[in-house]
This record gives C-alpha cells, structure tokens and sequence, in this order.
C-alpha cells in the first residue's frame, strides 16, 4: 500500500465521495495498478523541508479503480506522474469501494495557525 500526504479537506473530500481521482507521483520502478489500496494520510510541509505525517492524524484508505500513466514527469520531483482513480466513497451501492480511518486519537485534534 502507498501513502500519499493529504490535507483535512482533502481527506475530507475522499470521504465524503467528492473526490475520486488524484494526479501523483510515483517513484521509479513503482507502478500503482487497479486493485491495489492507497493511503491518504493527514501531513503538514513546511518551505524548503520535508513533509511530515501527523502522527495519530486522520487518513483514508482507497481501492484504486483505474491507473493512467501520463506520460509525463512531476517537475517538482522528477517522477512520473500518474492519475488514480476510485469509485466515490460514501454513496449507496459501493461494493467495490473501501472507506477506513485508518487511526483516530483520543486526544484533541491539534489546529493549525
């Protein structure tokens, strides 16, 4: 399973069914396909540093629908780029789709400034 940093309006939108597709990238020699799960977790990135998983932070599971490569490269990172795509989650009738928080805290949800 990869994990991707997202947002809490991103992880959010997962849930809620009002995302379904994200553009990633991916490192070489790792090529995501339909069938596989993909990890949405809550993360913060600060200029000029390393992004930073929160620990105990919300995330959401997906099983990936379809995978295209765009033939293309991230010029952030250099990685191919590559559009994911799963059935919206939370909507009747889903049978192929996976929602999960992953890990919840018991303790209070640290705000951001």
């Amino acid at each position: 399973m990869n994990s991707y940093p997202a947002s809490e309006q991103r992880i959010s939108e997962v849930e809620r069914g009002q995302s379904c597709n994200a553009i990633l990238p991916m490192p070489p020699g790792k090529t995501p396909s339909a069938g596989e799960f993909i990890l949405f977790a809550l993360a913060h990135t600060q200029a000029g540093r390393e992004t930073h998983y929160v620990k105990d932070g919300d995330s959401v599971c997906v099983l990936l629908t379809d995978v295209t490569d765009l033939g293309t490269t991230d010029p952030a990172t250099g990685q191919a780029l590559f559009r994911l795509s799963w059935k919206p989650l939370g909507q009747n009738g889903s049978s192929g789709t996976v929602a999960r928080r992953v890990v919840k805290s018991s303790h209070p949800r640290t705000k951001r400034l």
